[in-house]
């Protein structure tokens, strides 16, 4: 078993330790043939791994990466983070307010996030072009959050379906607006599940890549777009992409979202040890 996970783990993640050395440009072949590499089956000399940081320079200053960075990161929090608060209210009402009853909402977001995302690029564009949205963080937000919140909805709603009722009555019971009892009795709970939600969701929005190839432009292109056309300036242009340049733009793409995860997590793990304190 323990060999079988290894060779698992070795084969999904070959293509990330390929993209880094590419990027790094550390050539694979002259591990397994020393002194040579293969280009179109013709060995020459290759002078063995030579480490350079050539193409993450290249990407950093004259490529506009960073600013490709910046507009998935601003992209990808803006439209979790209002996709999850919208998505929490409506959970929360349709979990604990009594009146509101009706089940086929679950289907109805469950049909919106099966939908195939391509049948919205044309509603989407037609309507960002009208309203002068088109190629900005703004009309991203909030194509992102309109696709997110139905998948947030679901994980949240069944999230709060858990929860114990007896404690959201008793804060009804004492007066309890609904703002204080999703901050303070819903929130203390249910944080470390929420946050590792909003982490999916940002994921998932910061991988995206055939609605932003159609709904940006210069100055909103996310970084999911930037590393498959060839990053920044090159793109509308006949300048030949290079392999190792690409490996570069996306070990540095896939960076962000594993620093945000790594951090998060050792926060969750100290308040959660916090809390377990405070409960003995």
């Amino acid at each position: 078993m323990y060999l079988l996970a290894f060779g698992l783990t070795l084969f999904y993640l070959y293509p990330v330790i390929n993209m880094v050395f590419e990027g790094f440009d550390i050539d694979l072949s002259s591990i397994y043939a020393p002194g040579f590499r293969l280009i179109g089956g013709v060995p020459y000399y290759s002078g063995g791994v030579t480490p350079s940081l050539t193409y993450w320079i290249d990407m950093l200053r004259t490529q506009g990466f960073l600013k490709l960075i910046f507009n998935s990161v601003v992209i990808g929090a803006l439209s979790t983070t209002a996709a999850l608060f919208l998505a929490l209210f409506t959970a929360y009402s349709m979990t604990f307010v009594r009146r509101v009853r009706y089940s086929c909402i679950d289907l109805l977001m469950l049909a919106m996030r099966a939908t195939p995302v391509f049948i919205y690029i044309v509603p989407f564009l037609v309507f960002l072009t009208q309203v002068g949205l088109w190629d900005t963080q703004l009309s991203m937000v909030l194509v992102y959050m309109s696709l997110n919140i139905p998948l947030t909805y679901l994980l949240v709603k069944s999230l709060l379906r858990d929860f114990p009722r007896e404690l959201v009555e008793a804060a009804e019971i004492m007066g309890a607006p609904t703002t204080m009892i999703i901050s303070r009795v819903l929130l203390p709970f249910s944080i470390h599940a929420l946050v590792i939600i909003w982490v999916f969701t940002f994921v998932l929005t910061w991988n995206e890549f055939l609605l932003a190839s159609f709904l940006t432009g210069p100055d909103s292109r996310t970084v999911s777009v930037g590393v498959w056309s060839g990053v920044g300036e090159q793109i509308g242009t006949f300048r030949t992409i290079e392999f190792e340049a690409q490996a570069a733009g996306g070990t540095m793409a896939m960076i962000v979202p594993l620093a945000i995860i790594l951090f998060l997590r050792r926060r969750l793990a100290r308040l959660f040890s916090y809390q377990l304190s405070e409960r003995r």
